[in-house]
């Protein structure tokens, strides 16, 4: 059963890192790909699954003209948004082997971006109809080779599958779950999970019965270790362990969403109210939910003495984390045209920009190139070193804090540059979006905290 959050929004409590659904034992089975890859069989959704929003996705079986029709693929669409229909509409047409025109044969893949899922990208596979294929084996060992596939040419690291063709195209479920396992295997080393998100307790069990009868892949069992007097008590030892990674966070405490200090239409026509309410209320809320529910796994792992659970956590908590970070800080970096937002500083920290860029333009610039070059999602800053009083720009990836790239780093200005911060505007065009969010910077707040640093 799933636990709902304070919020009471289920899909964002199950969110968190490397879990998504368990089985109806509350277990997710996980098995030994590679020593650096594992497989992991869980029933639940496959729409609220994730792990860390960037390099993760999720596998849709769709039809070959990818129109989100029934099954797996309607809820995906559902749970994507309009937005995934229109990227579909945008896959080129091919011939299949009939000459017919569709945009994905069966057993190839195609990727889109997941708008408002909580994964990076949708793999979209189309699967044989078991009775009417003339080689279904082999189409559907072509469905997940080539997602696959695709998934690593695109540098996902994280990927669940539902049971392909297993639903309306009725394949066998025992002779499904072998392929489909076996081709995973093919992959050693290329993912660092592998999920198979199943819908139905049968599927589950049939699944998990073909991987415990693969002689080729061990199940993972809890261990319980005992660990040095370093761990008690587990507050302390919780701090200990993760603090480094989250230095803007002096205590890892349960967070809360912050209220926005201006209303979700307050800065348009530069970012729509749209935008500004799914990413406060959806992407924002997310990292919080998953960070509180990192820390409430991270004090049972310390209490049962699982190292490698705690190690795991900390990638989660960091991602999480700063994810919170940089969305509070984000926030106040932005300021409605008739409040102030996009006038530019003045004293001290408009000094500093001259001294340290020539002039604000400069500034803006250089910002705006950096931001636009960084490969995948992540942010832009102008940031303050204490250490030497001056100004730099820094790029971070993902969700990485400014403190990650210097300890003495202060985030004065930061500005996010993931697709869910502009994407349903000014679609995959970045550059238009760095260029137009500087009518809403908030240089004031820039100042005050330029101010507080350096006096």
């Amino acid at each position: 059963m799933f636990r709902r959050n304070r919020t009471g929004d289920v899909r964002s409590a199950m969110g968190m890192a490397g879990f998504s659904a368990s089985s109806s034992d509350g277990s997710v089975r996980t098995f030994q790909l590679s020593p650096s890859s594992v497989l992991k069989i869980q029933k639940g959704d496959i729409t609220v699954w994730s792990v860390d929003g960037s390099t993760d996705a999720i596998v849709n079986t769709t039809s070959k003209l990818m129109l989100g029709d029934g099954g797996v693929d309607e809820a995906i669409h559902r749970a994507a948004g309009p937005e995934l229909l229109e990227a579909c509409r945008k896959v080129p047409k091919v011939q299949n082997f009939s000459r017919i025109t569709v945009r994905c044969p069966t057993g190839e893949a195609r990727i889109t971006p997941a708008f408002r899922l909580p994964v990076s990208h949708v793999i979209h596979t189309v699967g044989p109809i078991y009775y009417s294929d003339e080689h279904p084996e082999i189409s559907l060992t072509n469905a997940y080779r080539n997602s696959l596939t695709l998934a690593k040419e695109n540098n996902v690291q994280y990927i669940a599958f539902p049971a392909i063709s297993c639903g309306l195209y009725r394949y066998p479920f025992k002779e499904a779950s072998r392929i489909a396992i076996s081709v995973a295997k093919e992959f050693l080393g290329s993912f660092k999970e592998i999920h198979f998100v199943l819908f139905s307790d049968k599927l589950y069990g049939v699944w998990l019965n073909t991987a415990n009868a693969d002689t080729g892949l061990q199940l993972l069992a809890k261990k319980t270790l005992s660990l040095s007097s370093s761990f008690a008590p587990v507050s302390a030892s919780r701090d200990r362990w993760l603090g480094a990674s989250l230095c803007h966070v002096q205590t890892l405490t349960i967070a809360a969403l912050p209220d926005l200090p201006y209303d979700y239409g307050a800065l348009e026509p530069t970012i729509s109210r749209e935008i500004m309410k799914i990413h406060h209320q959806k992407h924002h809320q997310m990292y919080i939910t998953n960070y509180n529910n990192a820390l409430e796994q991270l004090d049972a792992a310390i209490a049962k003495g699982d190292v490698s659970a705690v190690v795991q956590l900390q990638s989660t908590i960091k991602f999480n984390g700063g994810g919170h970070v940089n969305h509070t800080i984000f926030w106040q970096n932005l300021k409605p045209t008739n409040e102030g937002g996009g006038e530019p500083p003045h004293s001290t920290l408009g000094w500093a920009i001259d001294t340290n860029f020539g002039s604000l333009e400069a500034l803006i610039q250089k910002m705006n190139a950096e931001g636009a070059a960084l490969q995948g999602s992540g942010w832009v800053w102008l940031a303050l070193d204490k250490s030497n009083k001056k100004l730099s720009v820094e790029t971070t990836a993902n969700q990485d804090p400014l403190v990650t790239k210097g300890a003495t780093l202060v985030p004065l200005l930061g500005i996010d540059v993931w697709e869910h911060a502009y994407y349903l505007q000014y679609k995959n065009v970045r550059s238009d979006y760095l260029k137009n969010i500087w009518k809403v910077i908030n240089w004031k707040y820039a100042s005050e905290v330029y101010d507080k640093e350096t006096a």
